[in-house]
């Protein structure tokens, strides 16, 4: 189930971008939100909106748990507003503000300005030019201009900066109302911040573009390789016929992605990017006032700008039940849709409140009555309110022998019944609940708080509005859910079917062009300056036994626990070193206990019962270990703990419920079989661990078939007999929880754990699976030495040098320099338990044609260590930095601790000694570290097409063998 992040917002009465809009002067400064000087005395965030003499709107939020900021720059821009000539333009923006400016991300513009002019020039020659030829010789003007021009330029030096500076998480994204730019950094370094941001978007200089056009395309490919996303745009596309929702995707078109125009780029900038149309969003530790001043002094100088009037869209409703299908080789889909209200309206509260009755992931009438009874293989429900118009969706996936028309008649089915008010006033109770816990969840993380301001500035939300947002759900009522049903959720509607099929994939081809040099050893004055701004350190905070976490003595082992100092929250989870290598039909048991009930309780019982206590509960398997999770509100603690201990006890197993489950998961097996990501898991787990692959380990179809309650009853029932830990985070002392866990039982020893190893080639192999794709999906490994906690430090430089980031050797040489791929990573994993082997790894997506290239590539950057100085002072600051930082949290305390006990360590917090390894840690310990990897063979795995994947070539890279699915997968 989707779950927008936005709080309920009113009608945009601004936002828009017709081909030749007409401005007219009106007041700058937006009125919407108004200026708060105090925080209200009910926002829990404690939330002040401020206005710069500009208009630029910044929001303000300090939160004092960690030593760190998030900031996000909001743009109220996004696909809605693109050209309709020129789709795909905002999100273009989004790429090119990570290029710099006149003064950052160049040596010398002055000398770079001209060949950017005429690069310019050329693509709006391009732009006006058909035919093939002439676009040919088109492009070869721009790819000469380039290479003059990217003599000057710096790539990705905003990526250094933060990356120097200890910051994480630098991205941004786009969508139909906004695009928004997100940085977490170090509480020291807000001046530094500041500086480069508002220079950032003050000054944009959209240089080394035509090798980001090739990471664009890399993104739309990988759209068009995506299940979901084929779907959902033919959902948008008929449910809003002439809105830009439905007719303008975010990435644009295909025919528009073949013709930017870098005028068209400056003149959306210059109209939407204005700081009356702009916030500033902080939340973290900071001075209230002497982040205000700062941002006062750097970014008042922004000039604002009238904005372009909004043209009115029409939105005319589908008449009856309007019916579309698409194709794609994947499990079969049918999404639903109904026009609803924007999310300003009043009703967008009911509709909130409507769609948890429907899908809350636990107790709703679709996760009980369809999904949980297995009359299909899934369904869910999501809303979708924009500023100007808004959808509720239903979805379902039909399990095996069932068309997708028969899932929707019982989605249409469960629909009737919300309808005519099967549900009480007690279900819409546990929803507000629900509402309460997410909502005091998300505001323990500066980034849940970043959102909710974010999203409020986008939607023209008034700020009491927003914070009011719970007062006005729990004023809903049955009566006022099923009124907005039968209004708005009736007969006229869209109806998507997704066919299993092969789709017609238009590809776009790369054009031709010369490889960007980077030189790391580049940097601007301005980056400098940025870097030499003082900032006192940050003293590393190192957890301490007694006062961060505590480990106590408990029945069937031991208590690790963390106080939670926001709120009433916790979380508990209980960890059985025992997994499907010691018992092949554990999984399978634990998936039977989520279908059951508790004693006399039916399993739809049981589960409307712990939704009612604001309960979550969930259950893992792994190959070694399992566990349990359970979540919710401190004054339930005790009740859900029963509830779940009974359930384990006395599961309640309906007739029938097993037999459905084995149908279903046949049916999910073949599907698995469509689904690139699981192909390309399966492939990787066969190439890096063989006969031991964790899929093949699974039961086969025949095996699945002869499964007996009789004998998943018993391992359910023994599955919390094991020896144990526990982790317990809350407001109760570990005393209390301990006592409270007490268990008279004998608990059965933890087993004996076996090493995971990988297998070690002589010979470097490629295995390649067959799949009629745009991209190719690319894994690549090489097995290396038994995990050394010694060595860590050595483990963390090589993955932060060579896949640390948009500045790291991986993403500078794989995408910046060559576009070969809009995904690529890489680096050293270190084990998670004492004597298991570690390993080199590296990942790619890329387009199909350019596979063998950048598989030789990705090969040569492991065997052939990349030396620079200057990348390594990078990388030392931002190991130094990321210890001095990120302190772990109190809801990441007992897990750490936890996960150094696996690694074999003793005495608490190892950090202390690791931070005064990377103080002295030193280039040559890199390459000493590095040289390892030098004759080592590689395993690659790749899953494409077989014609446009350059076999020939790939065969020369190594042992080549073609695996068909049959092989990795026991069924």
């Amino acid at each position: 189930m989707t779950r927008p992040t936005a709080l309920a917002p009113i009608l945009s009465l601004l936002l828009a971008l017709p081909a030749a809009a007409k401005t007219k002067p009106y007041a700058l400064a937006p009125s919407v939100p108004a200026v708060l000087e105090t925080p209200r005395r009910d926002d829990p965030m404690g939330a002040t909106i401020h206005r710069l003499p500009n208009g630029l709107t910044v929001y303000l939020s300090p939160n004092k748990g960690q030593p760190r900021v998030t900031a996000w720059i909001a743009v109220r821009a996004g696909s809605k507003h693109d050209p309709a000539d020129s789709t795909g333009m905002a999100h273009y923006l989004e790429h090119m503000f990570f290029k710099g400016t006149g003064k950052l991300g160049t040596l010398d513009y002055p000398s770079e300005a001209p060949h950017l002019e005429r690069i310019r020039a050329l693509y709006e020659k391009l732009f006006q030019t058909k035919g093939d030829a002439p676009r040919a010789a088109v492009y070869a003007e721009i790819d000469a201009e380039n290479v003059k021009a990217s003599a000057f330029a710096i790539p990705n030096e905003i990526s250094k900066f933060y990356r120097s500076i200890g910051g994480r998480g630098l991205n941004a994204f786009t969508s139909n109302e906004q695009t928004v730019y997100i940085v977490d950094i170090p509480s020291n370094r807000l001046e530094a911040w500041a500086a480069v941001e508002a220079e950032r978007f003050a000054n944009p200089v959209f240089r080394l573009f035509q090798t980001e056009i090739e990471t664009v395309y890399e993104e739309k490919n990988r759209a068009m390789d995506n299940a979901e996303r084929i779907i959902g745009e033919e959902v948008e596309r008929r449910l809003y016929k002439i809105h830009p929702y439905g007719q303008q995707p975010t990435l644009g078109s295909i025919e528009h992605l073949k013709n930017p125009s870098l005028a068209k780029m400056y003149a959306f900038q210059e109209r939407w990017y204005v700081p009356n149309n702009m916030a500033i969003v902080l939340a973290g530790d900071f001075d209230r006032e002497k982040a205000l001043e700062l941002i006062r002094r750097r970014f008042a100088s922004w000039t604002p700008k009238p904005l372009p009037d909004l043209p009115g869209w029409a939105l005319p409703k589908p008449r009856g039940a309007e019916r579309y299908e698409v194709k794609y080789e994947a499990e079969e889909k049918v999404v639903l849709a109904w026009p609803t209200v924007a999310n300003s309206h009043p009703d967008a509260d009911a509709f909130a409140v409507l769609d948890m009755l429907m899908d809350n992931s636990a107790a709703g009438l679709l996760n009980l009555r369809l999904n949980q009874a297995q009359k299909v293989k899934s369904s869910g429900s999501y809303p979708d309110l924009n500023n100007d118009a808004g959808g509720w969706y239903l979805w379902a996936l039909p399990k095996k022998g069932q068309t997708p028309e028969e899932a929707e008649g019982l989605l249409l089915e469960t629909l009737e019944a919300l309808k005519n008010g099967d549900f009480d006033e007690s279900d819409i109770a546990a929803v507000i609940t629900a509402f309460e816990i997410a909502e005091k969840s998300r505001l323990e993380s500066n980034d849940g708080r970043a959102s909710v301001m974010a999203s409020s500035f986008v939607a023209f939300e008034p700020w009491e509005k927003t914070v009011e947002r719970l007062e006005r759900l729990r004023r809903v009522t049955k009566e006022d859910v099923v009124r907005v049903a039968k209004r708005c959720l009736g007969a006229d509607r869209v109806s998507v079917i997704r066919r299993n099929g092969k789709p017609e994939i238009p590809g776009i081809t790369k054009p031709s062009f010369t490889k960007v040099e980077i030189d790391p050893s580049r940097q601007s004055r301005f980056l400098k300056e940025a870097l030499a701004i003082p900032a006192p350190p940050i003293e590393p905070r190192w957890l301490a036994a007694g006062k961060d976490y505590a480990v106590s003595p408990v029945a069937g082992g031991r208590l690790y626990s963390a106080k939670n100092p926001y709120n009433d929250l916790f979380s508990l989870s209980v960890r059985m070193e025992r997994g499907w290598r010691g018992e092949r039909k554990l999984c399978e048991a634990l998936d039977l206990l989520t279908l059951s009930g508790s004693g006399p309780y039916t399993a739809e019982e049981f589960k409307k019962k712990l939704f009612a206590l604001g309960t979550s509960v969930s259950y893992s398997c792994g190959e070694q270990e399992s566990a349990f999770h359970i979540s919710g509100v401190d004054r339930n603690f005790w009740p859900s703990l029963q509830l779940v201990a009974e359930r384990f006890d006395w599961p309640n197993v309906s007739s029938g419920t097993l037999a459905r489950k084995i149908s279903v998961d046949l049916g999910a097996r073949e599907d698995e079989k469509k689904d690139p990501g699981a192909v390309r898991g399966a492939l990787g787990e066969l190439a890096q661990r063989g006969r031991e692959s964790s899929v093949l380990a699974r039961l086969t179809n025949a095996e699945l078939k002869r499964l007996d309650e009789r004998e998943l009853k018993p391992l359910i029932q023994d599955f919390p007999l094991w020896a144990r830990r526990i982790s317990y985070v809350g407001p109760r002392a570990p005393s209390e929880v301990a006592k409270l866990l007490e268990d008279g039982r004998r608990f059965k020893p933890t087993p004996p754990r076996s090493p995971i190893r990988y297998l070690k080639p002589a010979k470097t192999r490629v295995l390649f699976t067959h799949r009629d794709m745009v991209q190719s999906q690319v894994g690549l490994f090489a097995a290396d030495e038994v995990f050394d906690p010694e060595a860590y430090v050595d483990y963390q430089f090589y993955s932060q040098y060579m896949g640390g980031g948009m500045s790291s050797v991986i993403f500078q040489e794989v995408r910046e320099a060559r576009s070969l791929a809009y995904a690529a990573s890489g680096g050293h994993t270190a084990s998670e338990n004492k004597g298991d082997e570690t390993r080199l790894w590296g990942s790619l997506g890329c387009q199909a044609d350019k596979t063998a290239e950048a598989v030789d590539l990705m090969g040569k950057l492991f065997r052939e260590f990349p030396s620079s100085p200057t990348r390594f002072a990078e990388t030392a600051r931002a190991v130094e930095e990321a210890y001095r930082t990120n302190p772990i949290t109190f809801r990441s305390a007992p897990g750490a601790v936890m996960g150094w006990e696996d690694e074999g360590l003793t005495g608490g917090d190892p950090r202390p000694k690791r931070f005064e390894r990377v103080l002295g840690h030193s280039l040559a310990d890199t390459e000493k570290f590095a040289a390892r990897f030098k004759d080592k063979p590689l395993t690659v795995w790749i899953l494409g097409h077989r014609e446009r994947v350059g076999l020939d070539k790939l065969k020369t890279l190594g042992d080549f063998e073609e695996k068909d699915l049959d092989v990795i997968f026991p069924y």
